[in-house]
Parts: structure tokens; C-alpha cells; sequence
């Protein structure tokens, strides 16, 4: 373990830069990616605590003499804040074109965040994109990005100690085990070669701004199935609809398959036992990874190692599908995607119901159904109305 001392430092996005354009008064150039923010130490070693919410990395930082709340998300090039928040960028340096993890794209405003402590290490001059804040967010602040390991810091980042420890050190986690793979930056996040299926690889991120284990592209998982049968054999059912939101909207409706694979290779790591869903974005590893190990981040040598919590070379995740998804359509919650062998489904659900009510509390919009407090292993009596505009009342857990 580095010598570190352990310092009290006062929910999905995935965002990708793609090009940056500063406008400067009187004229206008290209403004590259950089992750050049200024640190108050060299040197150095930190040991930064970590809150944990909802499967995330949260890093408490002081900023103007207030603490913020910062996600960290590898699969984030650079930081985010936003438009409704409460921290306001110091200085604009232009617009940039971004896409979220639907591959949905806008132009956004580029900022200077303000000047901020983490742990013992002032930084300055960090550069934010103004993003709109995700529904479900309402507690986090802004995003630190992977701008902070490309800007040459070392990482371990601990969930079950809760604690990222952080160094400008080349060498310091150069002696300890795991189960390294290489990375290559992709729009200045990190990708790297996993094997879903026995001979198959598949390119994924790793986005602890993501919650589950694993998520298969669509379309990689269409080559994997044709080239063997032995994928099929490891399908576990089909549905149409859509999954997942990104920042910018939600994706556009398609088949989603439900995967329940005999493993995931992981640089000679397995993770056995493992459901999965497919999606339109990219193929990700998320920060359910954590609950299994830590993870060191070498931006020197460009190589993630995976540390795993026991001293096996596999484990069994034995995990269940979310066998329903809700999404935002004109601003009201609906079911974007149900599975067919789910209880829900049984008892009437269907994709493209509204959400009129729940427990007869109506529901105006997304925000509103996201704020209810539902109870683990309790009914819920939902009102709802489907695509030929029945209503229709069901009691489910949810």
C-alpha cells in the first residue's frame, strides 16, 4: 500500500469531447483538448475519501468556502457543471461539440471551473463544459473527468475503503498484483480489450459514471452472434424498446437482448455467472467493477489493473436483469423497455405505457416519478395508460 496519509477532504452520463472552438474577441481559433489545470503540489502522494452514492464516485471538494459534490467519471473526457447549478464557470473559453453515451450530439458552452480544493491539492484553472443537469442528479455538483489521470496523475481508486488515492509519482503502484490491460484514449477516455465470449473481444469503456457491470453495444454483440453459436446459446431473451438516457435524450428504440453469459475475461479475470443487456452506445465496464476490486488507473503507460478483493482468479456475480426501464417521453415517465418473462410483463405492463399515478400520487413528469420514494419488496399500484389510450391500474414491486 502507498504510503499515503488519509486526509478528511472538506446519479449516467457519459460524455465524449469531440472537438473544441474557442472564440477569442477579434478573432477565432481551434482550441485542443488540454489537461493542463494547475496542481499545488509535485511530488506528491494523497489519500482523498469517497462517498459512495448509488454505485458512484463521489469526491467532497472545497470550493469558495463550499462543499461541492463531485461525480468522478471516467467516461467523461473533461469536467462537467451545470446550467442550473450552484457552482458558475470563472472564465469562457468558447463552445464544444459533445456527444453523450447515445451517441446524441449538441454544441455546449466551455468554462474555467472555479479554483478548488481535494484532499491537500489545490486546483485551478479546471477546465467544465455547461451541461444540462440529468434528471436524478439533483444532488451532485459536477463531474471530475478522466482529465485527471491524462493530466499525469496515478490513481487507485478503492470503493470498499472508500478512497482515492491519488500521486504524481510514476512507479508508485509499479510493484503491486493485479490483472493488467492496456488502454487507448478515444475522444481522451479510456477503452480497452475485454473477451465476452470464449475467442471474442470486445472493445469497451470504463465508465465509472455507469453503474452496471457490463452493457454490449448492439451492434458488437450482432457480429459476435454471427460469427458462433455459442453466443446464441447464452441469449436469454429479446425485447423491443428503448434503455438507456444519455444526457442529450434517450436512445431510439431497437431490439435489446438479455444476455446471461458463462463469463467475462478481464486480462485473465473472470466474472462468471454475469447478466448483461445490450445497447445502442458503447460496449462499458461501470463502477459495479468496484464492488468486485480496486482499480489502478497508469496514465504513463496507459494500462488499467484490476485488483481483485480475494485472492481467486474469478468470481460469480450471479446478478439479475433490470427487467424494466423507464424513460422520459414528452416530459412524462414512461416503459421504455420490459422484459417478456418478467412478473410486470405478466401482470400487463407494457412498452410505451405512461405513468399517469403511482399509489394514486399523479405523476407530471419524469422528475416527479424519479423523486417517489419507492420501498424494496413492497407493491406499488400504478396507473397507467397505454399506446391505444386505455388506462389500466397494476400492482407490482418496483
Amino acid at each position: 500500500m502507498p504510503d499515503c496519509p488519509i486526509l478528511h477532504a472538506m446519479k449516467r452520463l457519459t460524455l465524449t469531447l469531440l472537438w473544441l472552438c474557442l472564440t477569442v474577441p477579434s478573432m477565432a481559433q481551434t482550441y485542443r483538448y488540454r489537461a493542463d489545470f494547475g496542481l499545488s503540489a509535485v511530488d506528491f502522494c494523497d489519500t482523498i475519501p469517497l462517498e459512495i452514492a448509488d454505485e458512484r464516485l463521489i469526491v467532497n471538494v472545497e470550493m469558495g468556502g463550499q462543499r461541492r459534490r463531485l461525480l468522478l467519471d471516467t467516461g467523461s473526457g473533461q469536467g462537467v457543471i451545470y446550467q442550473d447549478g450552484a457552482i458558475r464557470g470563472e472564465r469562457e473559453l468558447g463552445s464544444v461539440v459533445v456527444a453523450d453515451g447515445n451517441n446524441r450530439r449538441d454544441t455546449v458552452q466551455v468554462v474555467t471551473m472555479p479554483n478548488f480544493r481535494m484532499g491537500r491539492i489545490r486546483v485551478s484553472n479546471y477546465v467544465a463544459t455547461v451541461m444540462p443537469r440529468p434528471v436524478g442528479n439533483s444532488q451532485i455538483d459536477g463531474i471530475l473527468g478522466f482529465d485527471l489521470f491524462n493530466r499525469g496523475l496515478a490513481a487507485k481508486i478503492d470503493m470498499r475503503a472508500r478512497r482515492l488515492i491519488l500521486t504524481d509519482r510514476k512507479k508508485l503502484f509499479d510493484g503491486e498484483d493485479g490483472y493488467e490491460v492496456k488502454y487507448k484514449l478515444k475522444w481522451f477516455v479510456p477503452y480497452v480489450m475485454v473477451s465476452p465470449f470464449v475467442r471474442h473481444t470486445d472493445e469497451v469503456l470504463f465508465d465509472t459514471g455507469s453503474r452496471p457491470l457490463y452493457t454490449m453495444n448492439k451492434q458488437s454483440f450482432d457480429r459476435h452472434v454471427y460469427k458462433s453459436r455459442q453466443v446464441e446459446a447464452q441469449v436469454e431473451g429479446r425485447a423491443e424498446g428503448h434503455l438507456s438516457i444519455g444526457l442529450l435524450g434517450t436512445e431510439q428504440a431497437d431490439e435489446v437482448v438479455f444476455l446471461h453469459m458463462d463469463r467475462l475475461d478481464w486480462g485473465g479475470f473472470a466474472f462468471r455467472d454475469l447478466r448483461a443487456t445490450t445497447t445502442q452506445g458503447s460496449s462499458r465496464i461501470g463502477s459495479q467493477l468496484l464492488q468486485y476490486g480496486s482499480v489502478v488507473v497508469n496514465p504513463f503507460k496507459r494500462r488499467l489493473k484490476f485488483q481483485p478483493f480475494t485472492a481467486e482468479d474469478s468470481v460469480s456475480v450471479g446478478n439479475k436483469h433490470a427487467n424494466i426501464a423507464f424513460v422520459p417521453v414528452d416530459g412524462l415517465p414512461t416503459i421504455g423497455l420490459i422484459w417478456p418473462e418478467s412478473e410486470a410483463y405478466r401482470l400487463g405492463m407494457r412498452q410505451g405505457d405512461v405513468i399517469l399515478a403511482v399509489d394514486n400520487r399523479r405523476m407530471l413528469s419524469f422528475a416527479d416519478f424519479v423523486a417517489f420514494h419507492f420501498v424494496k419488496g413492497q407493491k406499488h399500484l400504478f396507473r397507467l395508460r397505454d399506446l391505444e389510450g386505455n388506462i389500466k391500474e397494476i400492482a407490482v414491486e418496483r
